[in-house]
């Protein structure tokens, strides 16, 4: 599949788009700027070739790695996440976009989960791309630890859309992740509830070691 990693700098983008490339899937990186995309693909390819496998990443600017790929993930900061899919909602149309997005902030020493009006962030999301198939999902990756192709984990992950057809694509493309389990949550409106409760978890990591 040709799978556009939309702002795919930060630890999750990098491990999203090595664990996708070595699977032999078509990656773009995705960001504002086509010079820092071609950069980061650059550097990703980089590590693949050092750990055996093909270079096959590209950069292109999001529009453009949306419009060219078949599902888009946006590893975005979820502040301006929705800029950008009212920028790109006409390339999206009609595709697969997948959200892993978790308003919180950090106040003081913790972060706290933002309630959004329209109950999650991938509900605002689907709510601004109203003809693409919305689906949830990698929310609660260590991303860190999931950006080393050397590390062995075993994590389930909560999918969660209301179009079962994209729903289903998610989870068979995530499980092919070697460590990753995908489990169907229910519709887009399941959420709420995991994301609302990834600050926690962050919190008790933090606060524990």
């Amino acid at each position: 599949m040709k799978i556009a990693i939309l702002g795919g700098t930060g630890h999750l983008g990098i491990g999203l788009s090595l664990r996708f490339a070595i699977l032999g899937h078509k990656v773009i990186v995705g960001s504002r700027k086509l010079e820092k995309a071609e950069i980061k693909a650059e550097e990703y390819d980089e590590i693949l070739e050092k750990a055996g496998y093909k270079p096959i990443i590209i950069g292109l600017d999001n529009e453009n790695a949306a419009e060219e790929a078949d599902i888009s993930i946006f590893t975005i900061p979820w502040e301006h996440a929705f800029s950008t899919a009212e920028a790109l909602k006409d390339v999206l149309s009609g595709k697969i976009v997948v959200s892993p997005l978790v308003p919180m902030k950090k106040v003081g020493k913790q972060f706290i989960y933002i309630s959004l009006p329209e109950g999650s962030a991938a509900e605002k999301l689907a709510s601004i791309l109203k003809d693409s198939k919305v689906v949830s999902v990698y929310h609660n990756i260590p991303a860190e630890k999931f950006t080393d192709l050397n590390a062995k984990f075993d994590w389930d992950v909560a999918v969660c859309s209301d179009d079962e057809e994209a729903k289903k694509i998610v989870i068979d493309l995530t499980n092919q992740i070697e460590g990753l389990r995908a489990l169907d949550a229910g519709s887009l409106a399941a959420s709420r509830m995991i994301e609302s409760i990834t600050p926690l978890i962050v919190n008790i990591m933090i606060r524990n070691n």
